[in-house]
């Protein structure tokens, strides 16, 4: 059986973006396995103790993601975490990957040295590693090779981006997950480019209350490059507020359109 390194990718990024962005305990269940093996020492066993976990992770707390190297069922993330210890820390985190979710993992961390504290003068992190990446798999694979993780790249556009009211962190977000050209199709509007996709959201969560958040209902399927999620929103707890289904068009493994349809209020 083939290894899809693509959507081993797209697991390892939302997994570290869900749970050191969005700080989504609920999301362990989803993207690790039952019997996850943690080899931080730091960290106690289990998918259950990672859940804990990201629950008390203070609010300070945040992860930017960089290069990403997958090869067979292994990938490694390179990236910055801020508020894990006193000074910021460039981490390398390692995961073995089975059936489609997260089963073993590794790290090493290392406070960070800015460039003018360090003997080689060059940083030791730069969040230009993920556009830099983009640019290389981009050219790596082509229009019809482009291997697609629907659900998690779906599943990660919803509560990323979507469900991400600090606009600085969307953005980054959208920098991984969307084409440079990409458009955003709502019901009364469309707009282009990744930029024009932030603000629109901004002005979407804006109009709603500050408790509303989004669910996915089910998983995404799709093929062909073509994918669908359906979802809910509204406050926790409570019957959803209005419920909906996002159609993606995926271009060499990015978002490049997406169609936002609100299912019509009952009656």
């Amino acid at each position: 059986m083939s290894i899809d390194t693509a959507a081993n990718r797209a697991l390892v990024l939302e997994a570290m973006t869900t749970l050191f962005q969005r700080k989504d305990p609920l999301a362990v269940e989803r993207l690790y396995t039952p019997d996850y093996i943690q080899h931080n020492p730091g960290i106690a066993q289990g998918r259950e103790a990672l859940a804990k976990l990201v629950a008390q992770l203070p609010a300070g707390v945040f992860y930017e993601p960089g290069l990403i190297i997958a090869e067979g069922a292994y990938v490694a993330i390179h990236g910055r975490i801020k508020g894990w210890s006193p000074n910021p820390q460039v981490v390398v985190d390692i995961f073995r990957v089975e059936n489609g979710k997260l089963a073993e993992h590794w790290d090493v961390l290392q406070d960070e040295i800015l460039p003018k504290g360090s003997k080689s003068g060059v940083a030791m992190f730069s969040p230009d590693e993920a556009s830099v990446q983009a640019t290389t798999n981009e050219t790596a694979i082509s229009e019809t090779g482009a291997a697609i993780n629907y659900d998690a790249l779906m599943q990660a556009n919803l509560t990323s981006v979507f469900g991400e009211r600090d606009a600085e962190r969307r953005l980054k977000v959208i920098g991984e997950l969307y084409a440079e050209d990409a458009v955003l199709n709502e019901p009364h509007s469309s707009v282009r480019g990744r930029a024009a996709i932030s603000q629109a959201v901004t002005e979407l969560l804006s109009s709603l209350p500050p408790e509303f958040s989004f669910a996915p209902l089910g998983p995404a399927i799709g093929h062909h490059g073509i994918g669908r999620l359906r979802w809910s929103a509204g406050p926790p707890g409570q019957p959803p507020a209005v419920t909906g289904m996002d159609v993606v068009h995926f271009r060499q493994g990015r978002i490049h359109s997406l169609f936002v349809f609100l299912d019509p209020p009952s009656p």
